[in-house]
């Protein structure tokens, strides 16, 4: 029944226990024990979704997942892509009176587009990489606006100990 010949040190005692242990009961308890804990977490999730949204206000991710009527602001279609020196972020804007309004901030990882499509409109968007503060620029043809943001090299290296284990 078993792939090992001994039992040692238990030589006795393990077969006794074997032959008297009963499985049905222990697979029973077993779907007992995760039955009644699945229900504990799932009933944590749903608290803990609530003060989440009660924190952060009806944000895109719990509007999505939610049935009230409220309006989400439009996604901006934005696509990014990166060059040895610089990360570009090309969209579409097809009106150009559209870019009086419009302002453009980044930080060194983020970049934010505000006043597209409505003026209200606030848009955060990640960069794939560390950019310099100063040498953004941007280029409006043929209903694209691109922005070109230098990317910022790190040369700052730190060393980590590794400690001598004898």
């Amino acid at each position: 029944m078993f792939p090992f010949q001994s039992f040692f040190p238990f030589k006795e005692g393990i077969q006794k226990w074997l032959q008297q242990s009963h499985a049905m009961e222990i697979e029973k308890y077993v779907q007992d024990s995760i039955a009644k804990s699945i229900p504990n977490s799932m009933q944590m999730y749903e608290h803990h979704a609530e003060i989440l949204k009660k924190l952060f206000g009806n944000s895109e991710h719990t509007n999505s997942h939610t049935s009230d009527n409220s309006t989400v602001a439009p996604k901006l279609d934005v696509n990014i892509f990166e060059s040895l020196d610089h990360i570009y972020l090309k969209m579409p804007i097809k009106d150009s009176s559209q870019l009086s309004q419009l302002k453009i901030f980044h930080t060194s990882n983020q970049a934010i587009i505000e006043g597209i499509p409505s003026p209200e409109d606030r848009h955060v968007i990640p960069l794939p990489s560390i950019v310099k503060k100063k040498g953004a620029s941007t280029n409006y043809k043929d209903g694209i606006l691109q922005i070109k943001i230098p990317k910022r090299i790190d040369f700052q290296y730190t060393e980590i100990d590794v400690p001598n284990i004898d």
